[in-house]
């Protein structure tokens, strides 16, 4: 297994605010970079996932990191 270092820096603003959306479940749109997008509310984050928790329930979808262009709030 490859121990790789902290490159989680939870001093960045987009990672702040990733953490404000978990904290508030707030319902989250992600754009990926191949153009499709997946809906949910945020459950964890770490180094390479994003864990989404999807509106109807059921199981979570981990989205990786690298692959998201873009990542919006929902508004109710």
């Amino acid at each position: 297994m490859e121990n790789r270092g902290s490159l989680f820096d939870t001093s960045q603003p987009g990672i702040r605010l990733l953490q404000s959306w978990i904290r508030s479940r707030t319902n989250l749109a992600v754009q990926l970079l191949d153009g499709s997008s997946v809906n949910g509310i945020p459950r964890w984050v770490d180094n390479e996932y994003l864990a989404l928790e999807p509106e109807a329930g059921g199981e979570l979808l981990l989205v990786a990191r690298q692959a998201m262009a873009l990542i919006r709030p929902l508004l109710s």
